[in-house]
């Protein structure tokens, strides 16, 4: 097998690289031009097992045919089984308009060109936006509304995946994707870790008292070997054509619960929801909260979008994995190895 990976040195795509050299030969990978974008490179492939089979390909995924040479993708036509597209999935830049589908148009460009075998788009839940209700894998425009510009542009991805026939492809949307379950390493601050400082913080209050908190509805996470593990084997499993996959927990979860499992880590009393979720707007709007929360490392937008209207249905997912070991384990049982890594390397 002979892969070529857009966003590989990316916080998914650093874990699904080793999968793919388990099965490969040859791992190609998209490197943007600059001094920062080959170091990353260059530090993965040290710690990648089997680094020396990872090559390089030049290129910028703004640009038209990814910036790669033609002379490249015509020496490796029809010899490229996978392409995964890595860069518009969680992680990525947010863009919005008509630029959003761009990148993506690009690497479908690439993958005709290459002849290859299927794309795999990696993509997220976040194109369900403000659904409500059980919101299932084959579910694309349902007429959900999209109010931040990172929804717009994962939707308008897919979009672009799904309206071509020119590449046989899959599509796998991963939930809010958590550091590694056995290790706990994470490379960068984002969704629920926004919370943790403050968690540290309200561990000086007496853990009796609870802290009363709006209704925050349902979340959904899920650690980044879990992610990679399913996409690897999904990847290379029969499915039909065009298929969408869910990389989510089936358990369902609220977010006040997930919080409290990290209250607990941190030594914190306890969220309790017993406002109306409406309050959420009026806290957001207090004076002084736009200033405050960055200092304590939560973004403002963070507080109106840490949750879910929806749930997913993951039965593609469930099916494909059947056979195999690979499970989301319960977040209760990882928590501890999350909070503990964040304490040693991020505080």
């Amino acid at each position: 097998m002979t892969y070529l990976v857009t966003g590989a040195t990316g916080w998914i795509g650093r874990h699904l690289v080793p999968e793919l050299l388990k099965r490969s030969d040859d791992v190609y990978v998209l490197v943007r031009p600059g001094a920062d974008e080959a170091h990353r490179f260059d530090r993965c492939s040290r710690e990648w097992v089997g680094g020396d089979r990872v090559r390089p390909v030049r290129g910028d995924p703004s640009a038209p045919g990814l910036g790669i040479e033609p002379d490249w993708l015509a020496v490796h036509r029809g010899s490229i089984d996978h392409v995964f597209h890595l860069a518009a999935g969680p992680g990525a830049e947010p863009k919005s308009g008509a630029a959003a589908g761009a990148p993506t148009r690009a690497v479908l460009e690439v993958a005709e060109r290459l002849e290859a075998g299927a794309l795999h788009h990696v993509s997220t839940v976040d194109v369900a936006g403000a659904a409500e209700g059980l919101f299932t894998e084959d579910m694309v425009d349902v007429g959900q509304r999209l109010p931040m510009p990172y929804q717009r542009a994962a939707f308008e991805a897919e979009r672009t995946v799904r309206e071509q026939t020119r590449v046989p492809w899959r599509i796998y949307r991963p939930s809010i994707v958590l550091g590694h379950s056995r290790t706990g390493e994470i490379d960068r601050i984002s969704g629920p870790y926004h919370f943790f400082r403050l968690l540290r913080m309200a561990a000086q209050l007496p853990r009796i008292l609870p802290l009363m908190v709006p209704k925050l509805g349902e979340t959904n996470m899920v650690p980044v070997d879990f992610v990679t593990r399913a996409l690897d084997h999904i990847a290379h499993a029969p499915a039909p054509p065009g298929s969408t996959f869910h990389l989510v927990d089936p358990r369902r979860q609220s977010a006040a619960d997930v919080l409290n499992l990290f209250a607990d880590q941190a030594g914190a009393p306890h969220l309790v929801e017993v406002m109306p979720k409406q309050t959420l707007d009026m806290v957001r709007r207090l004076p002084g909260i736009g200033w405050a929360l960055p200092k304590i490392g939560v973004p403002p937008e963070i507080l109106a979008h840490s949750e879910f209207g929806c749930w997913f249905d993951s039965r593609n997912t469930a099916e494909a994995l059947a056979d195999t070991d690979i499970r989301v384990p319960p977040l209760a049982a990882y928590a501890p190895v999350i909070w503990k890594y964040w304490t040693e390397n991020w505080v």
